[in-house]
């Protein structure tokens, strides 16, 4: 029913809860956030991204000059439909100010943690 998700390997599609789209680095990147119960061993979100194709288009009719345009992945596309579908049209198409801190925490938890990992390595071989 949803040939999309299940090309990506998405396989509890009734668990899902949000997602979102967000371009960064290039590519856009697709987060699938999952319900839960507490203490499952499951992924809570999966993310997947994707690169845009470019295309050279005419810029301007009249001047014959060309500029390349991005646009985004068929599949990313064809699964936003196929999310859009599942949980309707709840998914955040605007970033708060709330999630951004967040995400930033969750950033440095991830760094603070890497850093510490490299360290032992590095005490380690002394």
């Amino acid at each position: 029913m949803y040939p999309t998700l299940q090309s990506m390997g998405i396989t509890s599609i009734q668990d899902i809860e949000k997602f979102t789209l967000r371009y960064e680095g290039g590519h856009d990147v697709l987060k699938i956030y999952y319900r839960r119960e507490k203490g499952s061993l499951l992924p809570k979100s999966k993310k997947f991204k994707f690169g845009r194709s470019t295309k050279t288009v005419l810029a301007d009719g009249g001047q014959q000059t060309y500029r390349q345009v991005q646009e985004p992945s068929l599949i990313v596309l064809r699964a936003m439909e196929e999310l859009e579908q599942i949980v309707g049209r709840q998914h955040e198409t605007k970033t708060s100010k709330e999630d951004l801190i967040k995400e930033l925490e969750h950033l440095e938890k991830v760094v603070n943690s890497k850093i510490s990992e490299i360290k032992v390595k590095i005490e380690s071989m002394q």
